[in-house]
């Protein structure tokens, strides 16, 4: 059983430029050397067909149908208004001043954000929740339905002899799907905080300026969306066997076996329930298209109904993450 991360970061081109404390390539960076639980594991650069760049940990690149997902995925985050995005940049600048005692510096960076935020409600007053940050990670488990089966046997046995550890490790690998998390901040309250920082530091009070800004950190939206890769693995085996069932019907029937597994897949990790009407329908058209293979050979309407399935499916079964508060800094 294999597991591989693929990690994808956009963000707005020059949110965090020339920040100091900024992260590696590919994490974005807040506040400290090791923000949001950056990895500490060699990755290798990659860039697909679509210009997207990719850190993995291993030398290959994911499969064509979850880089698709991934760049469709990056192509709905929209770049923030840029007066959003230089307020932003200067509260990080102004955190950085305070750090190092510098009250004139991060008068200023304070003035500046504080006017960019004024200018851009002014500009449209209904300025909601404004995603700055979007992170796209693939978690891509190479395992066969068995494989994962006897991983999960193995896992209740662990619990039903208290080995709470063991099931932990055992479980946490199984994790097969894309995550899209999406940091936001709110225009109604995020500026707010801003301004406090600004009458704390014109007191005279540097301390009570910074923990103001740093709470104002925690005012940030996090929204995770989760994308079940076994559903677009399989689809994808599907669309493959459609350009080949007519002339190669062995290799056809290899491919949607593949797609059946996939599909069993979903099951196991738990992204799915046999129950579900758009999984048992798509289920019985995989098992028609290869009855209808060894037959007439008149399956490509079947192949057509059985891909908008997919995206029925795919769709119902996209886990979406109630939006949370809060952004980890690091305290010095």
């Amino acid at each position: 059983m294999k597991k591989r991360i693929i990690v994808s970061t956009i963000l707005a081109s020059f949110l965090f430029a020339g920040i100091a404390l900024q992260a590696e390539p590919g994490y974005p960076g807040v506040y400290g050397t090791n923000p949001w639980d950056q990895l500490p594991v060699k990755r290798i650069k990659h860039t697909n067909s679509f210009g997207d760049t990719y850190y993995t940990y291993r030398t290959e690149q994911p499969k064509a149908c979850v880089v698709k997902a991934v760049h469709a995925q990056g192509q709905k985050f929209t770049s923030p208004p840029k007066l959003v995005l230089g307020g932003l940049h200067d509260t990080f600048n102004a955190i950085k001043a305070l750090q190092a005692k510098d009250t004139k510096a991060a008068e200023l960076s304070l003035s500046k954000a504080t006017t960019a935020f004024d200018a851009a409600l002014k500009a449209d007053p209904n300025l909601g929740l404004i995603p700055v940050a979007n992170d796209i990670q693939v978690n891509e488990l190479d395992s066969t339905p068995k494989q994962i089966e006897e991983a999960l046997d193995l896992a209740v046995e662990s619990l039903k002899n208290h080995h709470i550890k063991t099931a932990r490790e055992i479980l946490l690998p199984l994790q097969d799907d894309i995550e899209i998390t999406t940091k936001s901040i709110p225009m109604d309250i995020y500026p707010v905080a801003t301004k406090n920082a600004r009458s704390e530091l014109a007191k005279g009070h540097q301390d009570a300026a910074l923990q103001t800004l740093l709470s104002g950190l925690s005012m940030m939206v996090t929204e995770k969306v989760i994308i079940p890769i076994p559903l677009l693995k399989a689809e994808d085996l599907v669309v493959s066997a459609a350009k080949l069932e007519k002339t190669k019907k062995k290799e056809a029937s290899e491919l949607l076996e593949e797609a059946d597994a996939e599909l069993k897949k979903s099951i196991l990790l738990g992204y799915a329930d046999q129950d579900m009407p758009e999984y048992k329908a798509l289920s019985e058209q995989i098992k028609a298209i290869q009855k209808e293979i060894k037959g007439k050979n008149e399956a490509e309407k079947l192949y057509d109904r059985a891909i908008k399935s997919f995206e029925s499916l795919i769709h119902t079964t996209e886990h979406k993450k109630q939006q949370t508060h809060g952004v980890k800094v690091h305290k010095s």
